[in-house]
């Protein structure tokens, strides 16, 4: 039921150190002489395709750089098959609060797919086991060895549907520590005394923090349709509900009237196995924007030739568009803003809770409560240019304070530390 992640990748501890301030550096060097030669082993869902992933791309190797011997595993697409992550995938907005009704046999299928979970991490060599979101969460439960286990959870379960929580809360109470990403999201009947919180972080080592001129970006969008002059507005982030692409088109209406030539790119390449709902979603916005000459849908990889073109079209994406929108109303954290913000790009956030622990609202960004609100704000920006200079360069320096992988890779090793 689990694959092995084989990354090609690897750092040394010197190429990201530099990213460090001075404490921080010495923490980590100290901590790596601690946990040396330990075993972590992190499960979850997918192997590539939305934020966890992404982390885990480069969090493993900074681990190793540091003497520690860290693992990745997913779990087989095709062995659990689609009703099962179209099952959790309904959890997953459960426990982010939406009514959705779960028979029976769909939580004995969980189970099942779980126990099997367990069985494989069985025969699989760990010091602490880390697993992440609700996918793999049950398998502890079959697990007979006492071995400290995390259990981190991405989204916001403040308000969880209360039935799909009371299935899960059971299995998330086992671990030995439980990992959120803002206090904000914490459901209030877990034991506070397990809970560690701390936000992710980018890679500044990673391809997609590569910052070109906007020129050159442009030029490249080219390509495909998009015109090298005039205001481009982007939100690069998988076709969800919560992430409101539904708000960004209207709003985008709206600055049309204004700024008849300006282009909205709407990028959410379908990477990911576990998120079957996004097509609905991406096909609703396809027949809302209809025929508007301004607005540019990536869905289907094949469209820009490939997956294996997908990183490269975001980094352009992100370095061409004059702003950045994160439309988010449920966010775990929203890698993208930071990916944006270190690139010097002004960010308009949604009010989800994850955004806002990122942008300081007319300071190094913008926090739009409503579709007028966006409106406004790409408005004020645009005509602007100063301002947009500004909340970019704010915005770059906010994410090198405090949201680089030195940083997080802390904050794991820090909680290891209590566990071994």
């Amino acid at each position: 039921m689990l694959k092995e992640v084989i990354l090609a990748s690897k750092v040394q501890a010197k190429d990201f150190l530099k990213f460090a301030p001075a404490a921080q550096k010495s923490e980590l060097l100290r901590l790596g002489k601690v946990l040396r030669g330990k075993k972590i082993v992190h499960v979850n869902a997918v192997a590539q395709g939305g934020g966890v992933a992404e982390l885990l791309t480069s969090v493993i190797p900074y681990m190793r750089a540091l003497g520690i011997d860290a693992s990745w595993y997913a779990i087989d697409a095709k062995k659990a098959g689609k009703a099962f992550f179209a099952f959790t995938n309904n959890v997953h907005n459960a426990l982010q609060g939406s009514t959705i009704p779960f028979s029976k046999d769909d939580w004995k299928r969980y189970e099942e797919v779980n126990k099997e979970i367990a069985q494989d991490l069985g025969n699989i060599e760990y010091d602490i086991l880390v697993m992440h979101d609700p996918q793999p969460l049950a398998a502890l439960r079959f697990i007979q060895n006492k071995k400290p286990a995390v259990c981190v959870i991405h989204i916001d379960t403040s308000a969880s549907n209360t039935a799909a929580w009371k299935k899960i809360q059971p299995f998330a109470q086992r671990y030995n520590r439980i990992l959120f990403s803002n206090k904000d999201f914490v459901n209030p009947k877990l034991a506070t005394e397990k809970l560690r919180v701390f936000p992710p972080a980018i890679d500044p080592l990673a391809y997609k923090q590569k910052i070109v001129s906007r020129k050159k970006a442009r030029e490249y969008l080219a390509n495909y349709g998009i015109s090298k002059t005039g205001p481009l507005l982007a939100q690069v982030s998988r076709f969800d509900v919560w992430k409101n692409p539904h708000g960004v088109v209207e709003a985008f209406w709206l600055l049309e009237k204004k700024y008849p030539k300006a282009q909205l790119l709407l990028v959410g390449f379908q990477e990911a196995r576990d998120n079957p709902q996004a097509e609905k979603v991406y096909m609703d916005i396809r027949a809302m924007a209809g025929k508007d000459p301004g607005i540019f849908l990536f869905f289907d990889p094949r469209k820009i030739g490939g997956a294996k073109n997908i990183q490269e079209f975001t980094v352009m994406a992100q370095n061409a568009a004059d702003i950045v929108i994160q439309n988010s109303v449920k966010e775990g954290f929203g890698l993208t803003v930071t990916e944006a913000m270190w690139k010097g790009k002004p960010v308009i956030g949604g009010s989800a809770s994850g955004i806002r622990l990122q942008i300081a609202h007319n300071k190094n960004g913008f926090i739009a409560e409503n579709t007028k609100d966006l409106a406004m704000y790409m408005d004020f920006l645009l005509s602007h240019p100063k301002e947009r200079a500004r909340a970019g360069k704010a915005a770059k320096e906010s994410v090198r304070k405090r949201f680089l992988m030195p940083r997080f890779v802390l904050n794991h090793l820090k909680v290891y530390k209590e566990l071994v």
